[in-house]
Parts: structure tokens; sequence; C-alpha cells
């Protein structure tokens, strides 16, 4: 069955079930962006359980972003050929599975391969997600649609950690971090069943694929994603600028590939038609810095509560949880907003998103990183409400029909490659920092240490000697590339004055390191703000197609056409 709307006089009425196949498509997103955020927690259990490196835990995250950014744009594609119903199905069924794979491993390298195919089949299921909700609501309902996606959407990021941590904490039938993967299973189940039931078929432009354009594409997006997820971990080799460099030309080859075929006369991968509408283009711009300045935020946040402050990931996530709760109330009033004040809503959510990543920097330096960060993440969460689900509207007004599977794939590479950047950025500014304020923060806990030594029996010269090797342990500690291995020639923590001295330099030492991450991911929040100024004023209208699909077209519309 297929089923779509269309505002001509004679038009099929709207599906009276569309609010279920809404929660039904809704819940195959939460799933694939709730998995961005929820195995960070789970890092620490999987990497004793499993006896991992470091790095080969890095490579579990990676492995799922590099998938799913590898096939968001083929995908769309994909879907608007064969159908987008038919893809969500395939997308479900293999995340799911892929879940449960993920949670039988027994290595590291199984573990690294399950995720990749799980990032994959998210590529696979992001982009039918959007083009279901454009081709089942009337247009007057979309930006209702789109305010409980971005709800949904900002609560799955946001809350990733605290159900990961609730998990973890539980250790269900003795699991230890393998529910934290299994919690996909019973959502994909009811998700396929429910799916198959109530969802309509829905597809946009025929004709045959674009082989060579996935090639470009793929290849453009790898060279861009593959340095960004290692160079932090790498120190930045040249051959990771080099990569991000080769981008450029790929996807200059991409584009003028697109525009050939489309010159003659075939059916592109993505119309470069899409490009020439502000509304798009600024939109693409707004969802790619937008996504790098709040994954950012939650990524650097995440590390300094966990490391830097050695709460647990329960704890963590309960911290954070007025930021989800801000986020839900924002998209929930957002579409009355958008319909009120226009593009100027995501001004304001954005406006409101600086003010709240301030008020969190000036909160940590002052106050503290716990219940003290409570108002500034709840204000910023409700102003990320206010400019996820609006921009998302904002960038498929324009689109026309045929290629919403397309344009939804264009538009979920753009924001997971704003992930991609906003934790690299985030990274190198941690990290860099750490090392950099690593001897002032153990000068600032030395004293202490000292005279608690001193205090224990031992000569001046000998607590002298052991708080300056103590410096040095912690510097080199704070510089490595794996920030929880103890540095050769250092003793394990003992429970005693140095443990004590090294959980009070490192709380201070993240504590300035922090200030200046989220000042930096806050460069991407600043960007948005300015990019909406480039949208047009009213929203940019489908242009006409003469090639509509019998589909799309009820009899009664038919016979008035004819």
């Amino acid at each position: 069955m297929t089923q779509s709307w269309t505002d001509d006089q004679g038009a099929a009425p709207p599906n009276p079930r569309r609010w279920l196949v809404l929660a039904v498509i809704l819940a195959g997103a939460f799933m694939i962006l709730m998995a961005t955020t929820i195995v960070n927690v789970a890092i620490a259990p999987i990497q004793r359980d499993l006896e991992a490196t470091y790095t080969t835990m890095e490579w579990v995250i990676a492995g799922y972003a590099l998938g799913y950014g590898l096939l968001l744009v083929p995908a769309g594609r994909l879907g608007d050929r064969y159908g987008h119903r038919k893809l969500f199905l395939i997308g479900v069924a293999g995340f799911t599975a892929a879940s449960a794979a993920s949670a039988s491993a027994t290595s590291p390298g199984q573990l690294i391969a399950f995720q990749a195919v799980q990032g994959m089949m998210a590529g696979v299921l992001n982009p039918p997600i959007l083009a279901l909700i454009q081709s089942t609501f009337p247009a007057k309902e979309t930006g209702k649609a789109y305010g409980i996606y971005g709800a949904i959407s900002g609560i799955a990021t946001a809350s990733g950690p605290l159900l990961g941590g609730l998990l973890i904490a539980w250790d269900l039938n003795g699991w230890d971090w393998r529910p934290v993967f299994l919690l996909n299973v019973p959502i994909g189940i009811a998700t396929f069943i429910a799916a198959a039931v109530l969802v309509p078929e829905s597809r946009g432009r025929r004709g045959g694929l674009d082989l060579i354009g996935m090639l470009l594409v793929s290849a453009a997006v790898l060279l861009l994603a593959v340095p960004l997820v290692e160079g932090q971990r790498l120190d930045w080799p040249a051959w990771t600028f080099v990569s991000m460099a080769a981008a450029i030309p790929a996807l200059v080859a991409f584009a003028v590939w697109e525009l050939r075929r489309a010159r003659r006369g075939r059916v592109p991968l993505v119309s470069m038609r899409l490009f020439a509408h502000r509304s798009f283009t600024a939109g693409v711009a707004i969802s790619l810095c937008y996504f790098a300045g709040f994954i950012g935020l939650l990524f650097a946040l995440s590390l300094h509560l966990q490391i830097g402050l050695e709460k647990s990931a329960l704890m963590a996530g309960l911290i954070l949880l007025p930021y989800s709760f801000g986020t839900l109330v924002g998209a929930a009033i957002s579409d009355n907003v958008a319909k009120a004040m226009g593009r100027a809503v995501l001004l304001l959510g954005a406006g409101i998103v600086i003010v709240g990543m301030v008020g969190i920097i000036a909160t940590i330096h002052w106050w503290g990183s716990d219940v003290e960060l409570l108002p500034a993440l709840l204000f910023a969460g409700f102003g990320s409400g206010l400019v996820i689900a609006p921009s998302v509207e904002i960038v498929l007004a324009g689109v026309p029909w045929q290629d919403a599977g397309a344009a939804s794939g264009v538009l979920g590479g753009a924001q997971r490659l704003g992930q991609a950047i906003g934790v690299a950025v985030a990274g190198v500014v941690l990290f860099g920092a750490l090392g950099s304020y690593a001897p002032n923060a153990a000068a600032d806990a030395t004293p202490q240490l000292q005279t608690s030594l001193v205090a224990a029996g031992a000569p001046p010269a000998q607590a002298e000697a052991a708080t300056a090797s103590f410096t040095d342990c912690f510097v080199r500690q704070s510089r490595a590339s794996d920030p929880t291995a103890t540095p050769p020639g250092c003793p394990q923590p003992d429970g005693g004055a140095f443990e004590a001295a090294a959980e009070s330099a490192l709380a201070t030492n993240f504590n300035r390191a922090v200030q200046w991450t989220v000042a930096a991911v806050l460069v991407g929040v600043i960007l948005t703000f300015l990019l909406v100024f480039l949208l047009p004023r009213r929203p940019d209208q489908p242009w006409a197609d003469a090639s509509t699909p019998e589909w799309r077209v009820t009899p009664a519309a038919a016979e008035a056409t004819s």
C-alpha cells in the first residue's frame, strides 16, 4: 500500500492513523540516536570484561560513527527508489540484529565489527524517518510532527548516558555491560512489527541507481570522518590533514558528476537543485554547526563528570538529565513558537543555548559541577528544543517530495558530520588543556600531600622527593593518549594520601580544561545563530515537477487535471 497527500482539490485525506505511524517511526529514531551516546558510559566495563586496550575501545565508538555516516546519503536515494517503508523495515531489522550480536561479543574485534554494522544499519534507517514524516502528514501538521521528532531526538541523545548508567548499575542477571545493547532488541522487534502493520509505503523519484555517485560521496565521507575520529588519539599526524583536504576535491567531483548525470536526463543520487534553495543550503549548514556545538558540549561534560570528578555513569546521567527535560519542553512548543516567529525561532533558540552554555562555564568556574549545573543545563536544553525541530522543517520545507529521501540523507549526513567535528574539537581542546594545566593543578595539590606525608612520619626530604615524583606522574598521565593508564614507573593508586592528591589535582585540572572546551564548542552555536540570517524570510515552496508518480495522485485529483 502506498500513501501520500497533496493540497490539491480532490486530494486524499490524511492517514487517520498518522499519529500512530509517527510513534512507530520515532521509536526507530530513538534507538539510533540513543546508541550514539549510551555506549560511552559502558566503555570502562567493556574494556575490563573483554580485556581490551583504550585504543581498541575508541574504535568501538568510531566504528558505529563511521558506519552511520557512510550510508546516509546512498540510503536516502535507495528509499526514494524502492520505498521508504521498505528501507525503514530493513534498517530496523538490521539494527536490532546488530545490537543483539554486539551484546554477545566475546572479543574486542567482534564488538568493533558488530558496531560498524550497527552504525551502517542506523545510516539505512535514518533517511526514511524524515521522508515518511513528510509523506504522511499534511503541511499544516508537519511542524507539530517535526516538533515531536525534535523532542525525541534531543531526549534520546541526552538520556543515553543515564539509561546506560542505570543498566550497568543494575547489572541485570549478571550481564554487566551487555544490556546496554540488548535494550534495542525488544524495542526493535516491536517497532518492526508495528511498522509492518501501520506504516504506509511511499516512494520518491524513480530511475536507475547512481553507483558512481555513491562511491564518490562515500569516499568523501571516509576521507573527512576517519581523521576526525582518529586524529586526537594519534596526535594529528600529517596524513589526517591530507585526508581532510582530499575530501574537498572528492566532494567537488561528486557535485560535477551529479550535475552531468542530471543533464543527461538520468536521476542523480542527490539533485543539485536542492542547493539552489537558500532554506535547504543554509538549513544544512545550521544543522552541521549546531550538532557540532551541542554534541561537543555533552561529550565534554560527560568526560568531565566521569573522569575528572570520578562520578559513576548513573550519577553523570542524572546530572545531565535537566538538559533532556529542557529539550523536551522546548521541542514540544517549538511548532507554535515557529508559527508566531518564523525563522526567528531559531535565533531565539540559539540565543538561549548560547546564554545557557555561558552559564555552564560560569557555574563550573564559580560554584561547581554537580546540582549547581541544573539551571544552566535546563536553560540550554530548552533552547536546543527550539532549534532542532524547526531547523528540520525549514530544511525540508522547499524540498519536492520526490527527493525527500535524498534530502533527508544529506541532512542526516550534515548532522553526523557536525557530531564528528564537535567531538573532535572538544577532544583536542579538552586534552590539550589538560596537558597544559597539569603542572599547575599538581602544584595546587602538593602542599597538602607533603603535609600529609610528613604527618605520617616521612622525613621532609623524602616527602619532598615523593611530591616531586607525584607531580611528574600526574603531568605525564594528563598528557598521555590514554588518560586512564598509569604511566610507566609510577605507582598504582594506594588509597592513601597520594590518591587523595591525585583526585584533587584531577578535579582542578578538568575544572579548568572543560571551561575552555565548552567555550570552543560554543563557537558552533554562535555560527548557528549567524547562519539563521541567511535563511529566506518566507519558507521556500516546493517547485513543480512534471514526473509525478501515479501513487501521489488520487482519482479525483486526476479528473481535475485531465
